[in-house]
């Protein structure tokens, strides 16, 4: 056959093409055979489908056909193969999973084996412990009620070891401060009055020579003896709060290196731990640029100011040329006066100190504190608040009622051992009703001072001194016209009595003489007047 393009026969040489027909005509058998290939496998496949799905439309029998014979294959008994070979696989797993479910089995059996000998073996220990519980609970109310015995027994002896011991503590600090007192000198003097009645003096340090100056007679003392009175007695407090070992309200600073005299803070600036210096001077530069302080804030913070516990002058004089340095002595000398009567208070003197008077006799407050409280019986201790109960022992509130000690003696509280602690509860109620305060002695102080330095130029005159003054008081003062008074200027000759230039003095003058009638006296015996001459005298 040739081709009509290039009039070739095809396949007739193995040459290459010379045209696309050539070409084709030579692929066209091979294309045949490749699509009957494709065409058997198509339709073996659907027969191999249709075995292993068992689908009942298809052919029981088929043939298989190769290039040299043809197989005829029963297709039942091709699915009854395939099922052969399921049922194989499944049997295969059934067998491996019974042979897991064995293994386990045996383990379990072995747990129970196990968890029977625990069982076995605790029940043997409860058992035990049942058998000991039995014997521990025969006659437990009698062996329980014994040891709750022995244990009280044992409490009890320890508590009355702890008071006995305390005991000696309250002893040994009542000796020691006897022994203060003894050794600073603190008496008691008695003196006549120029009425026949006796009154007490207390004095300090050797001799008679010191006297305890009483804060509402400072106007009349000699500054040298008020501060030195105030010296010991300070040092005498600070020695008897340290045997006690108790802390004061009110801190108190002794004289010590460059710190000549004492002084004491007030109870909201005590015990912070700071150097302090001596009023009137400043901090060195060696405290206030050390490295310490530089690393710290403490040298921002002002420091608290102390009160003064000396004078260098008369009361009055300090009064009038240096009012700040007066406050700062009052509210000093009311400070120390309210640690002594904090001392009496909590050490067996609760019951008094309820005013300001009460508090300002010092030397009368340490005597009876010091020498007279062991010769006498322990006051009772009375709680302001304590309720009254009834016979339940429970409170008309609901509340059960606190059990209170029979007394308060001498060197029983303190701050240093927990026996008695005067910081506990039931210990620091004592001071609870007591009203008394530092503020309170410093206004009451301050304003009973000013009064007796208001009519200290006033002095009391018997009947001699009035003798021959009648005629003298009978004449009354004249004054030259208002406009010479209005300009204040006065003469040099005028009387040393006071003008009385009003109504009032006459009334007033009016009032004493007729209240003198009254009681039987003449016009001219004793009375108060005001001479100034002799104020002049005694300052010189």
């Amino acid at each position: 056959m040739e081709c009509t393009v290039c009039n070739r026969a095809i396949g007739s040489e193995p040459s290459p093409f010379h045209c696309a027909t050539c070409a084709r005509a030579t692929l066209f058998p091979h294309r045949a055979q490749l699509a009957e290939v494709l065409l058997d496998r198509e339709q073996e496949a659907r027969r191999v489908t249709a075995v292993v799905q068992g689908d009942e439309s298809a052919e029981t029998h088929y043939s298989i056909r190769n290039s040299h014979t043809t197989i005829m294959v029963d297709r039942e008994k091709c699915t009854m193969g395939a099922e052969l070979e399921q049922t194989k696989a499944e049997t295969a797993l059934i067998k491996e999973t019974t042979t897991q479910i064995n293994e386990h089995a045996s383990m379990l059996q072995q747990q129970l084996e196990q968890a029977r000998k625990e069982y076995a073996a605790r029940k043997a220990v409860l058992a035990q412990r049942h058998s000991d519980l039995q014997s521990v609970q025969h006659n437990i109310t009698a062996r329980r009620k014994k040891e709750l015995d022995n244990v009280q027994e044992s409490i009890n002896e320890t508590k009355h070891n702890w008071d006995k011991y305390h005991s000696y503590t309250v002893r040994a600090r009542v000796t020691l401060c006897e022994e203060a007192a003894k050794l600073s000198g603190l008496k008691q003097k008695w003196r006549k009055a120029k009425d026949g009645g006796l009154y007490d003096i207390y004095y300090i340090g050797p001799g008679d020579t010191l006297p305890i100056v009483d804060l509402r007679d400072l106007n009349n003392a000699s500054f040298f003896e008020v501060s030195a009175s105030i010296t010991a007695v300070a040092q005498l407090v600070v020695q008897i709060s340290h045997y006690l070992t108790v802390r004061l309200p009110a801190e108190v600073t002794l004289p010590h290196r460059d710190y000549p005299l004492p002084t004491i803070f007030s109870p909201s600036s005590s015990y912070q731990s700071r150097d302090v210096p001596f009023p009137g001077t400043t901090p060195t530069a060696s405290t206030s640029n050390s490295p310490d302080a530089s690393r710290s804030f403490e040298h921002h913070r002002p420091l608290p100011r102390p009160r003064t516990l000396f004078i260098d002058r008369p009361l009055m004089d300090l009064a009038t040329q240096d009012p700040q340095a007066y406050a700062m002595f009052l509210e000093g000398v009311s400070l120390l006066a309210y640690d002594v009567a904090w001392l009496c208070r909590t050490q067996g003197l609760q019951d008094e100190f309820n005013e300001w008077e009460d508090v300002c006799s010092l030397g009368r407050n340490l005597f009876r504190l010091l020498l007279e409280q062991g010769h006498r019986p322990s006051t009772t201790r009375t709680d302001s608040r304590r309720e009254l109960t009834s016979g339940n022992g429970r409170s008309q509130t609901g509340t059960p009622t606190r059990p209170s000690r029979a007394s308060v003696k001498f060197g029983e509280f303190s701050h240093g051992t927990s026996h008695s602690f005067l910081g506990a509860a039931e210990n620091a109620g004592y001071l609870r009703g007591w009203k008394l305060t530092p503020p309170k002695i410093v206004d009451s102080l301050s304003a009973m001072l000013l009064a007796d330095q208001q009519v200290q130029g006033w002095e009391v005159l018997d009947q001699k001194e009035w003798h021959g003054m009648d005629d003298v008081i009978a004449e009354e003062p004249i004054l030259v016209g208002p406009k010479r008074r209005n300009t204040g200027l006065t003469d040099d000759t005028r009387s040393v009595m006071s003008v009385a230039t009003s109504a009032a003095a006459t009334a007033a003058t009016a009032a004493v003489e007729t209240e003198d009638m009254g009681q039987g006296k003449s016009r001219g015996v004793n009375g108060w007047t005001k001479l100034k001459s002799r104020t002049n005298e005694g300052s010189r």
